[in-house]
């Protein structure tokens, strides 16, 4: 099939699923202002401005959370054309912080986009400071809850992964980990300050939008630009970048639903994964999504990139 059939194939599927922008409610919830959107009582809607722009975020602080100890902080960030409400009802993180006494932060994107050096639209096209609004997003709330410096974790889906990866690469300083869905790495040049911190992607081998396979192209045009990746590719990039020995994977875990190999003899004590769902789309988390189906359960993906974030702190060996 020649990329051009495969980029207009995928761009129209893009569109069909992502369309609309209506709110979902989740049991139990309560309302917020005048947006019309419900959140439970453990959730928030906060903004702050940055470069004079009104940036915000859902903030989950669990009701049973333990506030007499310091807790993890999670960075969770949406797909493009996506936004924080939504991303707090598909990907499970609040059970997370529930059953392990964390916090989590959804932020939003600038037109619902990130800009992470070469993507996307509308916030790469106005130059919006996503790398800044981050670093004091995660600052503000350790200065206002309990959270564990050394434990914060960034993790997202589609555009929301791409900008996990870039803050990998840029903000290795802040965050102990990353683990997210459906994106490769495509920040360029690398930092030059990047020391390595440990690195899951999670991938539908059948995904239509970013393509598992690495001989296609991802199927979606970034900055003008057509990327040439894969799953495989994003794996040995950051083998490279983390300075990990070997040449192949050193270990290689078979599931019925999924794969995981990786390479864990790198720089810092670090390790590199990816996670292959063999039946899954571009969302592999369990929900579905305005019309984008999850994996309907045989596969807790927030559960795997939670169990490998959660081995690293910035302080510690990483507990295995």
């Amino acid at each position: 099939m020649k990329t051009g059939a495969i980029i207009v194939t995928a761009m129209v599927f893009f569109t069909v699923v992502w369309s609309g922008y209506s709110y979902m409610n989740k049991e139990d919830s309560e309302d917020v202002g005048n947006d019309n959107i419900t959140f439970p009582p453990d959730a928030s809607f906060e903004c702050f401005l940055h470069d004079d722009l009104e940036r915000c975020w859902i903030l989950y602080v669990p009701d049973n959370l333990d506030r007499n100890s310091t807790a993890p902080l999670i960075v969770d960030m949406h797909g493009i054309t996506q936004n924080a409400h939504k991303q707090y009802l598909m990907t499970d993180m609040d059970r997370i912080a529930r059953e392990n006494n964390a916090i989590v932060v959804y932020p939003d994107g600038w037109g619902n986009s990130w800009n992470f050096g070469p993507c996307c639209d509308p916030a790469l096209e106005e130059g919006i400071d996503d790398f800044g609004f981050i670093r004091k997003l995660v600052n503000y709330t350790i200065q206002e809850y309990p959270i564990d410096s050394n434990r914060i974790y960034a993790t997202g889906w589609s555009n929301g992964c791409g900008m996990s990866q870039s803050l990998a690469n840029r903000q290795s300083d802040v965050f102990a980990a990353v683990a997210c869905m459906s994106m490769y790495y495509l920040d360029e040049p690398d930092d030059p300050n990047y020391s390595p911190i440990p690195i899951m992607e999670i991938h539908g081998f059948l995904d239509p939008i970013v393509p598992y396979v690495s001989t296609f192209a991802t199927g979606i045009i970034f900055a003008d630009s057509i990327w040439n990746t894969g799953a495989i590719q994003n794996l040995y990039t950051w083998k490279d970048k983390n300075q990990c020995s070997g040449t192949l994977p050193d270990y290689n875990e078979e599931t019925t639903f999924y794969n995981i190999q990786g390479f864990t003899d790198c720089t810092n004590n670090t390790e590199i994964s990816l996670v292959t769902l063999h039946g899954a789309g571009h969302n592999v988390y369990s929900k579905d999504t305005d019309g984008s189906p999850g994996n309907q359960g045989t596969v807790d993906t927030a559960q795997i990139a939670w169990d490998f974030m959660s081995k690293y702190s910035k302080e510690e060996e990483p507990e295995i």
